[in-house]
Protein backbone atom coordinates (compact mmCIF):
# COMPACT_ATOMS: atom_id res chain seq x y z
CA UNK A 1 0.00 0.00 0.00
CA UNK A 2 2.57 2.70 0.27
CA UNK A 3 4.61 4.39 -2.52
CA UNK A 4 7.65 5.66 -0.10
CA UNK A 5 10.52 3.89 2.35
CA UNK A 6 8.97 6.47 4.74
CA UNK A 7 5.38 5.92 4.69
CA UNK A 8 6.73 1.82 4.54
CA UNK A 9 9.14 2.47 7.72
CA UNK A 10 5.92 4.44 9.67
CA UNK A 11 3.83 1.37 8.80
CA UNK A 12 5.94 -1.76 9.76
CA UNK A 13 6.71 0.31 12.90
CA UNK A 14 3.58 0.74 13.87
CA UNK A 15 1.71 -2.55 13.42
CA UNK A 16 5.12 -3.80 15.39
CA UNK A 17 3.73 -1.43 18.03
CA UNK A 18 0.96 -2.93 18.16
CA UNK A 19 1.74 -6.55 18.21
CA UNK A 20 4.86 -5.92 20.94
CA UNK A 21 8.90 -5.88 20.60
CA UNK A 22 11.15 -8.08 22.13
CA UNK A 23 13.37 -6.34 24.39
CA UNK A 24 16.10 -6.63 22.38
CA UNK A 25 14.82 -5.01 19.34
CA UNK A 26 16.50 -2.00 18.52
CA UNK A 27 12.64 -0.33 17.21
CA UNK A 28 11.79 -0.74 20.83
CA UNK A 29 12.27 3.37 21.66
CA UNK A 30 11.08 5.65 18.60
CA UNK A 31 13.12 8.81 17.70
CA UNK A 32 11.68 11.74 16.88
CA UNK A 33 13.22 14.87 15.28
CA UNK A 34 10.42 17.38 15.29
CA UNK A 35 8.68 18.70 11.91
CA UNK A 36 12.66 18.80 10.41
CA UNK A 37 12.69 15.63 9.16
CA UNK A 38 9.41 15.86 6.88
CA UNK A 39 10.77 19.59 5.21
CA UNK A 40 11.84 19.01 1.96
CA UNK A 41 14.71 21.38 1.49
CA UNK A 42 14.56 22.23 -2.08
CA UNK A 43 10.92 22.74 -2.26
CA UNK A 44 10.37 24.31 1.01
CA UNK A 45 6.25 23.44 2.18
CA UNK A 46 5.79 20.08 4.66
CA UNK A 47 6.28 16.45 3.00
CA UNK A 48 2.90 14.62 3.21
CA UNK A 49 3.73 11.01 4.36
CA UNK A 50 0.37 9.95 3.23
CA UNK A 51 -0.13 11.41 -0.07
CA UNK A 52 -0.80 9.67 -3.35
CA UNK A 53 -2.23 6.38 -1.54
CA UNK A 54 -3.07 3.85 -4.19
CA UNK A 55 -6.64 3.54 -5.75
CA UNK A 56 -9.26 3.00 -8.79
CA UNK A 57 -6.47 4.42 -11.05
CA UNK A 58 -4.00 2.15 -10.56
CA UNK A 59 -5.69 -0.57 -11.54
CA UNK A 60 -5.76 -1.94 -15.16
CA UNK A 61 -8.47 -0.83 -17.23
CA UNK A 62 -9.95 -4.56 -17.57
CA UNK A 63 -9.79 -4.92 -13.63
CA UNK A 64 -11.51 -2.21 -12.97
CA UNK A 65 -14.42 -2.44 -15.71
CA UNK A 66 -18.17 -3.38 -14.59
CA UNK A 67 -19.96 -6.10 -16.89
CA UNK A 68 -23.76 -6.02 -16.58
CA UNK A 69 -24.79 -9.37 -17.51
CA UNK A 70 -28.79 -9.95 -18.68
CA UNK A 71 -29.68 -13.64 -19.15
CA UNK A 72 -33.17 -13.75 -21.59
CA UNK A 73 -34.89 -17.01 -22.69
CA UNK A 74 -38.59 -17.53 -23.66
CA UNK A 75 -39.06 -20.46 -21.24
CA UNK A 76 -38.88 -20.00 -17.14
CA UNK A 77 -34.91 -19.60 -16.18
CA UNK A 78 -34.20 -22.62 -13.97
CA UNK A 79 -33.54 -22.01 -10.43
CA UNK A 80 -30.24 -20.84 -9.71
CA UNK A 81 -28.56 -21.02 -6.42
CA UNK A 82 -25.44 -19.64 -4.80
CA UNK A 83 -23.77 -22.42 -2.57
CA UNK A 84 -20.07 -22.73 -1.27
CA UNK A 85 -19.44 -26.33 -2.19
CA UNK A 86 -15.24 -25.89 -1.28
CA UNK A 87 -13.68 -24.16 1.74
CA UNK A 88 -11.13 -23.43 -0.85
CA UNK A 89 -13.44 -21.20 -3.09
CA UNK A 90 -16.56 -18.74 -2.18
CA UNK A 91 -20.25 -18.90 -2.94
CA UNK A 92 -20.97 -19.61 -6.93
CA UNK A 93 -23.78 -20.13 -9.06
CA UNK A 94 -25.13 -23.62 -9.07
CA UNK A 95 -28.42 -25.20 -11.02
CA UNK A 96 -29.72 -28.70 -9.80
CA UNK A 97 -28.20 -31.23 -12.51
CA UNK A 98 -31.71 -32.83 -12.25
CA UNK A 99 -33.33 -29.59 -13.52
CA UNK A 100 -30.93 -29.25 -16.43
CA UNK A 101 -31.66 -32.86 -17.28
CA UNK A 102 -34.99 -32.40 -17.70
CA UNK A 103 -34.90 -28.97 -19.67
CA UNK A 104 -32.17 -30.97 -22.00
CA UNK A 105 -33.76 -34.22 -21.74
CA UNK A 106 -30.69 -36.38 -21.33
CA UNK A 107 -29.13 -38.72 -18.72
CA UNK A 108 -26.91 -37.82 -16.14
CA UNK A 109 -24.29 -40.60 -18.36
CA UNK A 110 -25.00 -38.53 -21.36
CA UNK A 111 -24.44 -35.01 -20.10
CA UNK A 112 -20.99 -36.00 -18.32
CA UNK A 113 -19.83 -37.72 -21.20
CA UNK A 114 -20.83 -34.97 -23.85
CA UNK A 115 -19.62 -32.29 -21.51
CA UNK A 116 -16.58 -33.49 -19.41
CA UNK A 117 -15.38 -30.03 -18.88
CA UNK A 118 -18.72 -28.53 -17.17
CA UNK A 119 -18.40 -28.50 -13.38
CA UNK A 120 -20.57 -31.33 -11.61
CA UNK A 121 -20.42 -31.74 -7.52
CA UNK A 122 -22.03 -33.59 -5.30
CA UNK A 123 -23.11 -31.98 -1.75
CA UNK A 124 -25.68 -33.13 0.91
CA UNK A 125 -29.17 -32.07 0.67
CA UNK A 126 -29.50 -30.39 4.15
CA UNK A 127 -26.16 -28.45 3.74
CA UNK A 128 -27.62 -27.22 0.46
CA UNK A 129 -30.79 -26.49 1.99
CA UNK A 130 -29.34 -24.26 4.90
CA UNK A 131 -27.13 -22.44 2.45
CA UNK A 132 -29.54 -21.85 -0.14
CA UNK A 133 -31.90 -20.40 2.45
CA UNK A 134 -30.11 -18.39 4.21
CA UNK A 135 -28.09 -17.05 1.16
CA UNK A 136 -29.02 -13.17 0.80
CA UNK A 137 -28.97 -13.40 -3.37
CA UNK A 138 -31.71 -15.83 -2.64
CA UNK A 139 -35.82 -14.84 -3.23
CA UNK A 140 -38.08 -17.11 -3.34
CA UNK A 141 -38.64 -19.79 -0.51
CA UNK A 142 -41.18 -21.57 -2.86
CA UNK A 143 -38.46 -23.21 -4.70
CA UNK A 144 -37.02 -24.84 -1.26
CA UNK A 145 -40.25 -26.31 -0.37
CA UNK A 146 -39.65 -29.73 -1.81
CA UNK A 147 -36.01 -30.03 0.10
CA UNK A 148 -35.83 -30.87 3.82
CA UNK A 149 -33.30 -29.56 6.24
CA UNK A 150 -32.50 -32.92 8.17
CA UNK A 151 -32.74 -35.07 4.45
CA UNK A 152 -29.58 -37.13 4.32
CA UNK A 153 -29.95 -37.77 0.58
CA UNK A 154 -27.41 -36.02 -1.95
CA UNK A 155 -27.76 -33.39 -4.90
CA UNK A 156 -25.78 -33.11 -8.02
CA UNK A 157 -24.92 -29.70 -9.06
CA UNK A 158 -23.90 -28.35 -12.09
CA UNK A 159 -21.78 -24.64 -11.67
CA UNK A 160 -23.87 -21.88 -14.08
CA UNK A 161 -22.08 -20.41 -16.90
CA UNK A 162 -22.81 -18.70 -20.24
CA UNK A 163 -21.75 -22.08 -21.77
CA UNK A 164 -24.45 -24.17 -19.61
CA UNK A 165 -26.82 -21.12 -20.44
CA UNK A 166 -26.64 -20.78 -24.04
CA UNK A 167 -27.12 -24.98 -24.04
CA UNK A 168 -30.54 -24.39 -21.89
CA UNK A 169 -31.80 -22.24 -24.87
CA UNK A 170 -30.93 -18.28 -23.18
CA UNK A 171 -29.05 -15.55 -24.91
CA UNK A 172 -26.66 -13.23 -22.04
CA UNK A 173 -26.35 -9.50 -23.11
CA UNK A 174 -24.15 -7.46 -21.24
CA UNK A 175 -23.60 -4.16 -21.52
CA UNK A 176 -19.61 -4.66 -22.15
CA UNK A 177 -19.34 -5.52 -26.06
CA UNK A 178 -16.20 -6.68 -25.48
CA UNK A 179 -17.86 -10.05 -24.14
CA UNK A 180 -17.56 -13.14 -25.94
CA UNK A 181 -20.57 -15.12 -26.95
CA UNK A 182 -20.37 -18.86 -27.45
CA UNK A 183 -23.91 -19.57 -27.49
CA UNK A 184 -24.46 -19.98 -31.30
CA UNK A 185 -21.26 -22.35 -31.60
CA UNK A 186 -22.27 -24.58 -28.36
CA UNK A 187 -26.08 -25.10 -29.94
CA UNK A 188 -24.76 -25.94 -33.23
CA UNK A 189 -22.36 -28.29 -31.59
CA UNK A 190 -24.60 -30.37 -29.61
CA UNK A 191 -27.75 -30.26 -32.43
CA UNK A 192 -25.02 -31.83 -34.69
CA UNK A 193 -24.56 -34.38 -32.19
CA UNK A 194 -27.90 -35.37 -31.71
CA UNK A 195 -27.38 -34.92 -27.83
CA UNK A 196 -30.23 -31.99 -27.20
CA UNK A 197 -33.54 -32.99 -27.63
CA UNK A 198 -35.96 -31.34 -29.77
CA UNK A 199 -38.36 -29.19 -28.01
Amino acid sequence: MTHSDGMQRFLSDYFADLQGRSDDDPGLYWEFYGSAVCELSEEGGVYDILADPPGPEDEDEDDKREVFEFEFSDRPLLPCYNIQVSLSQGPRNWLLLSDVLRRLRMSGRGFRQAFPHMEVVTVAEAEFYRQASLSQLFSCPEELEGFHADSKDLLDLVEDSGELAALLGSTLECLDDRWDHPGDKLKDKIKANGKLGSS
